[in-house]
């Protein structure tokens, strides 16, 4: 890990470049505004500003080993992101230049840009190896009675389901390979077709349990690993096999429902 050769002023953008660029997915409107910012920036020397640019250009992306370097950075900072501050993401970078150049005055243009792009701490917090001080919101209720209320008697299936995402294959990691992601998603899926979770809502007969409840709730914790594995589940479970389950006959569901149920087509 290489911070000194940061100076301060590239520093202070690292943990916003590294969200926005988390996803491969800059988008037009997150290179304005952040371009924006770093115009108005006038801390910035020549040098910062212009590898801040660079740091923006859709048609080089950051390499893997940079987007790698730039967590370790955060990772190691030593500092916490508290989600109560008015403006988390940039307090972190501010009390991250302290820890590493002891001057640090607040930066409001990357206030800007967490306003102007409403980057939110569920956004990237997943994104960091950092302690995370999360906003206590209410001394009035226990989070798991909330937990247990709104399981109601699908309880047995979410837990079951919850224990299954403890699985290694289901660990969060930043792939900025496209097709090994892909791969990696459909691998995860093929598992939860395997564990029988994606013809959950199925009749029995096509290697389900008709249990169109059960099927909503996973799929509502599967959000909790990863976005792009529960779109994958959804079209390959639910708009592909759905598609069939009620729009077909009997002749479908015996030729293609069981078979969906499994990922084999």
């Amino acid at each position: 890990m290489e911070i000194k050769k940061y100076t301060a002023g590239v520093l202070q953008y690292i943990p916003f470049f590294y969200v926005i660029w988390s996803d491969d997915l800059l988008s037009y409107s997150e290179v304005s505004v952040v371009k924006k910012a770093i115009e108005q920036d006038k801390s910035l020397d020549k040098k910062a500003y212009e590898y801040l640019l660079t740091c923006l250009d859709k048609n080089t992306p950051p390499s893997y080993e940079v987007l790698k370097n730039w967590k370790n950075v955060i990772s190691h900072s030593q500092v916490q992101l508290i989600e109560s501050d008015t403006y988390p993401l940039a307090t972190f970078s501010q009390k991250m230049l302290c820890h590493h150049f002891g001057d640090c005055p607040f930066n409001t243009h990357l206030k800007d840009i967490e306003i102007n792009l409403g980057i939110q701490p569920n956004h990237y917090k997943h994104l960091f190896d950092i302690g995370i001080v999360e906003n206590v919101v209410s001394n009035f209720y226990n989070p798991k009675e909330i937990d247990t209320i709104l399981k109601g008697d699908q309880a047995t299936v979410i837990d079951g389901f919850r224990d299954f995402l403890k699985d290694p294959i289901f660990e969060w990691n930043l792939k900025r390979d496209k097709e090994a992601f892909r791969l990696h998603v459909l691998k995860q899926v093929q598992l939860l077709a395997k564990k029988g979770y994606g013809a959950m809502s199925y009749a029995q007969p096509y290697g389900g349990s008709n249990n169109m409840i059960g099927y909503a709730a996973i799929f509502e914790n599967m959000m909790y690993v990863d976005g792009s594995m529960t779109i994958k589940f959804g079209v390959q479970f639910g708009l592909f096999g759905g598609s069939i389950q009620k729009l077909g006959t009997k002749k479908h569901h015996d030729a293609y429902l069981s078979e969906t149920g499994k990922a084999t087509i």
